[in-house]
């Protein structure tokens, strides 16, 4: 009787080992393999470069009216004197304040750039996922995992390039075994590494 019933104890955590088989890949290396990665790279750049250069002209204005301030102060009228602060410092916090509108600004745009990409490698993961049944899918650039057993699930990347349509060279495809490998050991490096540096640190 006791046996029984351990044995039905038992039984639901047969079929969540069986269900719970994921995957997993990296986000960074499969978007970086889109083909149109390069060219929103390009323009992304290009509004970093504009951003920038106003960012430039902006100190520059400041920098001179900031001379222009120091090489006065001895002569101004009291008067004058402090026109001259105020509106020096109304520049500073002008500054400050353009500075981080347009870092946020760039931001958003980036996020607006690559949001077509990322939607599209969003749609394939969740279509592998389904069509794997799998229980989920882990994104190793982001997860914090300290190990991932490969035993438990397998490397969905090449799975991931192929539904969106991007061709896998032969010399990069490995057999499924070894893949699994292969990711475990660079999961379990990452490991090492942050282990390490945490011990440094203390």
């Amino acid at each position: 009787m006791r046996k029984y019933i351990f044995l039905l104890l038992l039984l639901p955590l047969a079929v969540v080992a069986q269900t719970n088989t994921f995957g997993y890949f990296r986000y960074n290396k499969v978007l970086e393999q889109m083909p149109e990665y390069s060219q929103v790279c390009s323009n992304y750049e290009e509004l970093k470069k504009q951003c920038d250069t106003e960012i430039a002209r902006n100190e520059e204005q400041l920098t001179r009216a900031y001379v222009a301030y120091l090489d006065g102060q001895n002569e101004f009228p009291e008067p004058i004197l402090r026109k001259r602060q105020k509106e020096l410092q109304e520049l500073v916090d002008k500054s400050i304040i353009f500075r981080e509108e347009l870092k946020t600004w760039l931001a958003q745009a980036g996020d607006s750039l690559f949001a077509p990409l990322r939607a599209k490698i969003d749609d394939a993961v969740s279509r592998v996922c389904l069509h794997n049944n799998l229980a989920y899918i882990i994104d190793l650039d982001e997860a914090g995992y300290k190990f991932i057993n490969p035993a438990c699930g397998f490397d969905i990347t090449t799975a991931l390039l192929g539904t969106l349509g991007i061709i896998v060279p032969e010399q990069e495809k490995l057999p499924q075994s070894e893949q699994q490998s292969t990711e475990s050991e660079g999961v379990q490096q990452t490991v090492v590494e942050s282990e390490t540096a945490t011990e440094e640190n203390k």
